[in-house]
Formats: structure tokens, sequence, C-alpha cells
């Protein structure tokens, strides 16, 4: 066997009767009626644990008089029940659409390869720009950077605040002499 196995309900022994179970399962072992009952079904009740608990569990359960079989992963779930025709029809569908997704992702990389080919010949080598051009002509501005920056006229700057200015004093000397009547 492999390092997981899991515990699957097999039989009961001979003076043990499945409400004797039950009773047993839920009490001694504090499993809920969902578990249990999907326990004694042979359903998959408790998850995959290594072969050394699973043989404990398996030695726990025979003591009060169930039989249980190890069984792993991989071989329950072929031996669980066959796919019906709708998951046949779904498992089709889905290989169609992988099959699909394959070829037109093969397309792709065979036009991203044609487009780099192409590319490659349309461009020059990357070697050819690290030299610098010979030919070049020399950057000329069109403004002399010498020369010395023209001060506009700030009268509308200085009008503004100034008169922002007043506004401000006489608002304080309104406040100042009459107090009542600027209440916030």
């Amino acid at each position: 066997m492999s390092d997981t196995c899991k515990v699957v309900f097999e039989a009961l022994n001979a003076p043990l009767t499945v409400q004797q179970a039950k009773q047993l399962l839920q009490t001694k072992f504090k499993l809920s009626d969902a578990t249990v009952a999907k326990f004694l079904q042979g359903d998959e009740a408790f998850s995959a644990t290594t072969l050394e608990k699973a043989t404990k569990q398996q030695k726990l359960f025979a003591s009060v008089g169930i039989q249980v079989k190890l069984v792993q992963p991989q071989t329950l779930a072929a031996t669980s029940t066959a796919p019906d025709s709708g998951q046949k029809e779904r498992d089709l569908k889905i290989i169609n659409a992988l099959d699909y997704i394959t070829t037109s992702l093969i397309r792709l990389e065979e036009k991203v390869d044609e487009l780099a080919q192409n590319q490659q010949a349309k461009l020059p080598d990357l070697n050819d720009d690290l030299e610098p051009e010979h030919h070049a002509e020399p950057l000329e501005f069109e403004e002399d950077l010498d020369a010395p920056i023209k001060k506009q006229s700030n009268k509308l700057f200085i009008l503004i605040g100034g008169g922002i200015l007043v506004l401000l004093v006489a608002l304080l000397l309104v406040s100042l002499m009459y107090p009542d009547l600027l209440k916030i």
C-alpha cells in the first residue's frame, strides 16, 4: 500500500446490529449522524491518513465489532460508481474544448514566430544603434539660454493682493468695533 490510506466500512460482527453500531459511533467516537450514515453505507466518511494511523483506526473499529478495510485513495476513486452517460458527455466536451484550445495555441505560436521573423528582416541590427551617427546634426535652440529672463509686470497680482488685504483689515476692524454683529 502507499503512504496514505482511507478507512472504509466493510461489515459488522455478528452480535452487533446497525442501530447499535450507530449508537457506538455517535457516543464512543463522537461522530455526527451524517458522518455515521455515510460511513455505514461504505462511502468516504474520513479523510486519507497515513498507513500507521489507518491501521490503528482499523484496530479501534475492530475492538467495537466493526470491520473496516484500508483502501488507497486512488483505488477508492477507481472502484467508486462508474461515470454515467452525462458525465461521459461532459468529459468528451472538455476533451474537445482542450483540443480546440491546443490547436489554437499552436496556430498562434506559428503566427508569432512568423511575425518575429518578419520583424527581424525589417528592423536593423541592434549593434548598429550602439555606434553614434557621424552625420547627426548638432542641436540648436531657437531661444538663447544665456539671455536674461524678462520680468513681467506684477501690477495685477499686487492689486488683487492689496484688495484682499484691505478687505481683511476692514473685516477685522468691524469685528473689533461691533463684536455682536459678527457672532458665529
